[in-house]
């Protein structure tokens, strides 16, 4: 309620008091009806008070529809149609990722991300790993205690250094939503080179776009946490603005199946260097859905193994 609003209904209040048969009103109506006009006043004013607060600061709005466009988080398309309908292939996006979460195996189907030098920075305070409140409260709870003691390592999809420019964007790489159960030889060793050699491409001026996933049943851990078989990951490095559908000719697209096992700690990434139409057979996912067939094709089969 404004303030003019208010005053001319105090003034109102005085006229009435003023009236010549004041005196003969009893007391207890009189304050009643005080008390009564002042409440609605207070009342308004802090109704008013609340639309001007929002209006200012609106709340912001959840995305359902993940960012298609070739500056966004899915140049590789949305590869398994993931929805905010479905439970197992549940659709999280925000300005960082896009995630495709499975509630049935505990841990994500996919994430999708792009890396550039200016996401990249010194070492920041490493936060601890947290469920993510983004998910549906009626999901059910997979907390980092789940982890702990089943000898496997709490893997990032999205790494945590891809993101150390942003300390509120960091923190998201340790939602459990970005984090599968890997082997310590996997996630410690080809998995993290791999992920450093990435972040060599973005610091020499390339644009990294990125999507990782798992597939496969090794082990359920405390009867809610699926350890997957393999651990996939395909990259389009492009040179900085291009896009992949410009078929530049200095991208490369660079794609990994690699095996959620021990033993492979002295293992090259290369080694496990596939073709995104290999991917898609092991995983039944589809992706670049979203560009002409003939240029899609033409990308899944390419097969990058030269380190340059």
């Amino acid at each position: 309620m404004s303030a003019v609003s208010c005053g001319s209904r105090c003034l109102c209040l005085i006229d009435f008091i003023e009236m010549p048969d004041f005196p003969k009103r009893p007391r207890s109506s009189i304050l009643f009806l005080i008390c009564s006009v002042l409440i609605f006043c207070a009342c308004e004013r802090l109704q008013g008070d609340a639309a001007n607060e929002a209006a200012q600061h609106p709340a912001p709005q959840a995305r359902t529809e993940p960012d298609l466009s070739a500056s966004g988080p899915l140049a590789f398309g949305n590869p398994s149609g993931a929805n905010i309908n479905d439970p197992d292939n549940y659709l999280i996006v925000d300005e960082s990722s896009v995630i495709s979460y499975n509630n049935s195996r505990g841990t994500p189907n996919w994430v999708a991300w792009k890396t550039t030098r200016d996401d990249l920075g010194p070492a920041i305070p490493r936060p601890d790993f947290q469920p993510d409140p983004r998910l549906p409260r009626t999901f059910r709870a997979i907390t980092t205690f789940d982890y702990s003691g089943s000898g496997y390592d709490r893997g990032h999809l999205l790494p945590s250094a891809d993101r150390f420019a942003d300390a509120k964007l960091n923190e998201r790489t340790f939602y459990l939503t970005n984090i599968v159960p890997q082997t310590p030889a996997l996630n410690r060793y080809p998995w993290e080179r791999l992920e450093s050699y990435v972040r060599t491409q973005a610091r020499r001026g390339m644009d990294l776009h990125q999507i990782s996933g798992v597939y496969g049943r090794q082990r359920i851990i405390r009867e809610k946490l699926v350890a997957p078989t393999n651990c996939w990951k395909i990259i389009a490095v492009v040179p900085r603005g291009r896009r992949i559908e410009d078929m530049d000719p200095r991208m490369r697209i660079i794609a990994v199946d690699m095996p959620n096992i021990t033993g492979i700690e002295n293992d090259d990434w290369k080694r496990y260097s596939v073709t995104i139409h290999e991917i898609e057979q092991r995983t039944g996912l589809d992706f670049f859905n979203h560009l002409p067939s003939s240029l899609s094709d033409r990308l899944k089969r390419r097969f990058e193994m030269e380190n340059r």
